[in-house]
């Protein structure tokens, strides 16, 4: 079962297909079980600090482009996620062994967080902002 349905298209494919990528990483981490999960969890809290920093410069690009009137709110939500993405981190960080391993039962708890944390954040902002903002920014285009 996958995670990604039609309903959160914004109708901009750049921003759609980066959208998927995020939810493919999270469906990714919540197939995986035992150690496995650790690597996964892993995997996705490095994208988490990489990928998505990437997508919200090429949003905010477009915000810029096109004069977007939210732009600052719609950032500040950009800011906000880029913080729970660096207390994740930490997290990760401070329950590692030595060997990269988590501690028992942290592997599955961190998990989960982090795809509980990705999920909502991301559902609810895709089917408020970043829609909206998809919507100026095609309008503005056709202008």
């Amino acid at each position: 079962m996958s995670l990604w349905n039609s309903s959160y298209e914004t109708g901009n494919e750049m921003v759609d297909n980066d959208h998927k990528e995020i939810f493919r990483l999270v469906q990714n981490v919540l197939s995986s079980s035992g150690m496995q999960r650790g690597d996964k969890v892993k995997t996705a809290i490095n994208f988490l600090s990489s990928y998505v920093v990437n997508h919200f410069a090429n949003e905010e690009k477009l915000m810029d482009e096109c004069e977007y009137p939210a732009a600052a709110e719609h950032k500040y939500e950009h800011n906000v996620f880029l913080n729970v993405a660096s207390e994740l981190k930490a997290k990760f960080e401070n329950n590692t062994l030595t060997l990269g391993e988590f501690k028992d039962g942290d592997n599955f708890n961190l998990g989960m967080e982090v795809n509980k944390v990705v999920i909502t954040w991301l559902t609810k902002h895709i089917a408020g902002s970043d829609k909206k903002l998809a919507t100026y920014y095609r309008e503005w285009a056709e202008r």
